[in-house]
């Protein structure tokens, strides 16, 4: 492998001006010798040393991807289509400023501070950080942060953080009102665990304000809170089939990994969708079309969340403009298809 000193032998430059041109300090050099550089660099397929870059001051350009501090040893989140979604567009965006990504699970906020201390991130995202984790991060990074779906306790409303996410509570309340416009009136909410927090509450309150508009009470009884892991789900979900479901017209999940992982498990015990029973998700990604019937969801833009994470992070790092707080929630669309049915 080439190296930087083997670079400057062969364009008759210093090996400090090949390293500017590596480490991007365009301002250092020539734009002819840049050129020059940059030519010599890609025609001899030089691999810029990682281990040099963390351990100098030329910044390591990576940029650190941590994923919610729970459940990190019992689920693998690439099962569920969305996370495989965002990972994989914020990866390409990324490695288009030239950076690289290192994606990480953490089990605390302090085991978070520790790994960008440790690999000289300099820049981090974070994906569905708690309330109260997200605070301790805002208040102890060092390094730009951006979070992605994550709701800032609003004691914090006056700090400085960028957060990207979505108009959870309209959604909720959307998918609810057009099943009770369909005549539903008996509809049960399931969502990812009984204690609930960020899009998931949200979620939840969009269902029962829709409910309460339309002078439907809602009963604790029509929540169901599902296990996380595959077989006490399954199990839960064969029992609710055989006894609780015949009191409910329609479902309402919170994720579209969550509705068609049910929707096999009622089919497999006599429950036909919609035909018995109408079923919703959320999110519009490859589960909600490749099933059958097609399940009727609420759609997000989720290669946009990364896109704005990922410009306004790198509007930090490169400290373009003053910097400012961002807390953009995305629009949301009601996607019909064939998995609810009218009354």
């Amino acid at each position: 492998m080439v190296s930087i000193k083997e670079i400057s032998q062969i364009v008759g430059l210093s090996p400090t001006t090949v390293s500017n041109v590596v480490h991007g300090k365009k301002s250092k050099v020539s734009e002819i010798n840049y050129r020059k550089i940059q030519a010599a660099l890609k025609e001899h397929n030089y691999v810029s040393n990682m281990g040099g870059r963390i351990l100098g001051r030329h910044g390591s350009k990576i940029i650190g991807v941590i994923l919610s501090y729970s459940r990190r040893s019992e689920i693998n989140v690439f099962s569920d289509p969305f996370y495989d979604q965002i990972i994989g567009s914020l990866e390409e965006e990324i490695r288009k400023r030239g950076y690289f990504m290192m994606l990480y699970t953490s089990g605390s906020v302090n085991e978070s501070l520790q790994f960008v201390s440790a690999w000289n991130i300099e820049g981090l995202i974070i994906l569905g950080a708690l309330p109260d984790d997200a605070g301790k991060l805002i208040q102890e990074r060092k390094t730009p942060l951006a979070f992605i779906d994550t709701y800032i306790d609003k004691k914090f409303e006056t700090a400085d953080f960028i957060n990207i996410g979505l108009k959870d509570f309209e959604g909720g309340y959307q998918i609810t009102k057009y099943l009770l416009s369909l005549g539903h009136r008996k509809i049960g909410f399931c969502a990812d665990g009984v204690r609930l927090f960020g899009v998931d509450y949200e979620r939840f309150a969009g269902f029962k304000q829709a409910l309460q508009e339309a002078g439907s009470q809602f009963d604790s009884n029509d929540f169901f809170g599902l296990d996380y892991q595959l077989e006490p789900r399954h199990a839960f979900l064969k029992e609710l089939a055989k006894d609780q479901l015949k009191n409910f017209t329609a479902l309402v999940f919170t994720s579209d990994y969550l509705a068609v992982d049910a929707m096999n498990i009622f089919q497999d015990n006599g429950i036909r969708v919609p035909q018995d029973l109408s079923v919703t998700g959320f999110d519009h990604n490859v589960f909600s079309e490749q099933c059958r019937p097609k399940l009727t969801t609420i759609g997000q833009n989720v290669r946009q969340k990364a896109v704005l994470a990922i410009d306004h992070l790198f509007k930090r790092i490169k400290h373009e403009g003053k910097a400012v707080k961002v807390n953009q929630l995305l629009d949301v669309e009601l996607v019909i298809q064939g998995s609810t049915k009218k009354r």
